[in-house]
């Protein structure tokens, strides 16, 4: 057998019991020559018709390519790789030719409409490209396209037909799809409205005509396939008023009325055309301009003369002007007028606050204000008022005032008097009950400040001054001034307070809630009021703080033991000055020398600030003794050596 014919059996899948792995050896067989195996030369595809299949489909038969070797044979057992284009994919990707050298996979389509390519490659730069076509899945959404939000004059054609998309689940736009349009509202028409999306998957109707309604219209398009989202889109349009159209009235127009009532012809308008027909189908809507009237029926819709009449039109509860309007899309609105009349001036009450308070010699922040009527409750204008003063000694500015289109009369200004209290001003007008305002005037401004109790103490060093420091505060005028803020401070002595922070009282008066005197002298404390420019302010205060014991007489001796004796001593400060504090109990003592002290041992200190410690007397044994005077919180004091027989 020769070499070739002994491959083309190896291909064919025949054993050969004298074939050796690698290298060929035939000698055994009678023959002496060797031949390796084959690789590709070649790739070509088996399948020769035309391939196509929807969007991310799968073709229905397997793709086949044949490698073929050197040698120009089919050669089994080669390794193919198949790699799609675009999102496309294979099934396998990697593939063992067969004894014929074919090699199969599933080929799957991209999501893209267009040529998709699989190229199947068997060694480097040895491959196959396989075209197919895809094709668009079917339709999956719908939607506008061009046409929609227009506004033409009822009865015409819109400018842009109306156009829509339609589109697979991947984008495509889909070919050939049927699409309905049909008039959802307004009343008008279609032409063509049987239609196909084109190549583009875009499907346009003939054209689309408005009713002869002003207003809202819209127009439906609907995919003739189950499974589409979005179907139908519907198209709106507004039908605006014809070319060359106007609105002119026809009546009801400069009436009079009593106010709040219904004018006696309810005004009535008619739309026209270029040439001068009435035009049926206008909207009409009549509203409310002035007047704080109201209407019965705003909007009406002309009938076959082009007419429209408003249901009823109400004037507002005020004498004066009152104004309509009617208005159409498209059309210049025409006005109505009509006047509100009221009867004759019966009543006359407050409109502004009839008790209220402002500083003296200030105005009142709201001034005085009335409204007039007539017998049913309506505003009566152009009736005089007069604003008098009667209490208090104020002033007023702009009486007699005239009530305005609302029945309304009201003062310029009302000027507290100077003295704190009441204040009264009169409404009076011809023929009708008078009315009262009240106002209470208030002190002014903080402009004084005083001390009214608690100057000049004393008192023991610790503890607190008897009368509490107290200020008050007054207006340039003299009167008490309530609620001003007022802080109390320790300035000197090392004292401390309690309550600094305080309001004046009805009487203007604020007082501290405590003060303790220190060790030093002297103590102060300021008062200062919140404000700027006021006279007085602050306010000190000063006291003394008892501090020690000063011994200011004692005997010399010698004393007879029993023998009665006096020793005076006098409240200081700590500057050794005498301090004037009555009533603080002072004990004396022996302080040295033993025996027993007789008489009244424990005194109270007069108004000057001294005790004599008189009718006292020693008994024991004979010698020197010293004398110890205390006090609570004082510096005690000790007398000299005084010797006793």
């Amino acid at each position: 057998m020769s070499i070739m014919g002994i491959e083309h059996h190896i291909r064919g899948g025949i054993a050969i019991s004298c074939l050796a792995i690698g290298a060929i050896s035939l000698a055994g067989c009678g023959e002496t020559t060797v031949n390796s195996p084959q690789s590709a030369a070649r790739v070509e595809a088996v399948t020769s018709a035309a391939l196509s299949g929807p969007v991310h489909g799968r073709l229905a038969d397997p793709v086949e390519v044949r490698v073929i070797g050197g040698d120009g044979q089919p050669l089994p057992g080669a390794t193919v790789t198949f790699s799609a284009s675009g999102d496309g994919s294979a099934d396998p990707a990697t593939a063992t030719t067969n004894s014929d050298g074919v090699a199969s996979t599933h080929w799957t389509l991209s999501t893209t409409v267009g040529a998709n390519t699989l190229t199947a490659t068997a060694a480097t730069n040895v491959a196959a490209t396989i075209t197919a076509v895809a094709t668009p899945a079917k339709a999956a959404t719908v939607s506008i396209e061009a046409g929609d939000g227009q506004t033409a004059p009822a009865g015409s054609a819109v400018a842009i037909a109306p156009a829509v998309r339609v589109v697979d689940a991947f984008g495509n736009r889909v070919a050939d799809a049927a699409v309905t349009f049909s008039v959802l509202s307004g009343g008008g028409s279609v032409t063509n409205g049987v239609r196909t999306t084109n190549a583009q998957g875009i499907a346009t109707v003939g054209g689309w005509t408005l009713g002869p309604v002003q207003g809202p219209q819209s127009l439906a398009a609907r995919v003739e396939e189950s499974g589409v989202t979005n179907n139908p889109v519907v198209f709106t349009a507004t039908a605006s008023s014809p070319t060359g159209a106007q609105m002119v009235i026809t009546a009801g127009n400069n009436q009079q009325a009593p106010v709040g009532r219904l004018v006696p012809v309810a005004p009535s308008v008619v739309v026209r055309n270029a040439a001068g027909a009435g035009l049926p189908g206008v909207v009409v809507t009549f509203a409310v301009a002035s007047g704080a009237g109201s209407v019965v029926g705003s909007r009406q819709i002309t009938d076959a003369s082009g007419t429209a009449t408003v249901g009823g039109w109400f004037l507002g509860p005020l004498p004066g002007a009152n104004t309509l309007t009617a208005s159409s899309a498209g059309l210049t609105s025409v006005t109505f007028t009509a006047t509100g009349l009221a009867g004759l001036a019966a009543s006359m009450a407050a409109v502004s606050q009839t008790t209220q308070s402002a500083p003296i010699g200030t105005n009142v922040t709201d001034p005085p204000s009335v409204i007039v009527r007539d017998a049913q409750g309506i505003p009566v204008a152009a009736v005089a008022v007069t604003f008098t003063v009667t209490a208090g000694g104020g002033s007023v500015v702009g009486s007699p005032a005239t009530t305005n289109d609302n029945g309304v009369a009201t003062l310029t200004s009302w000027k507290l008097g100077s003295v704190v209290g009441p204040n009264t001003v009169t409404a009076t007008a011809s023929g009708l009950p008078s009315v009262t305002f009240n106002a209470t005037g208030t002190a002014g401004a903080p402009a004084n400040v005083v001390a009214s109790a608690g100057n000049n103490q004393t008192a023991v060093q610790g503890t607190s001054v008897t009368t509490r420091p107290t200020v008050r505060v007054t207006d340039s005028n003299g009167n008490p001034v309530i609620g001003v803020a007022v802080t109390f401070a320790v300035t000197q002595g090392g004292g401390s307070a309690a309550g600094v922070n305080q309001v004046t009282d009805t009487q203007g008066q604020a007082s501290v809630g405590s003060w303790t005197l220190g060790a030093s002298a002297p103590n102060t404390m300021t008062a200062t009021v919140t404000g700027s420019g006021i006279t007085g302010n602050p306010v000190t205060f000063t006291a003394q703080s008892a501090t020690r014991i000063a011994i200011t007489s004692a005997p010399a001796g010698p004393i007879n033991l029993g023998t009665n004796f006096t020793i005076t001593v006098q409240l200081q400060n700590s500057a050794g000055t005498a301090v004037t504090l009555a009533g603080v109990p002072l004990t004396i003592t022996i302080a040295s020398g033993g025996g027993t002290l007789n008489g009244t041992l424990t005194r109270v200190t007069d108004a000057s600030g001294a005790v004599s410690f008189t009718l006292i007397n020693v008994t024991g044994s004979a010698g020197a003794r010293t004398f110890t005077v205390t006090g609570t919180g004082l510096q005690s004091a000790t007398t000299a050596s005084i010797n006793f027989n």
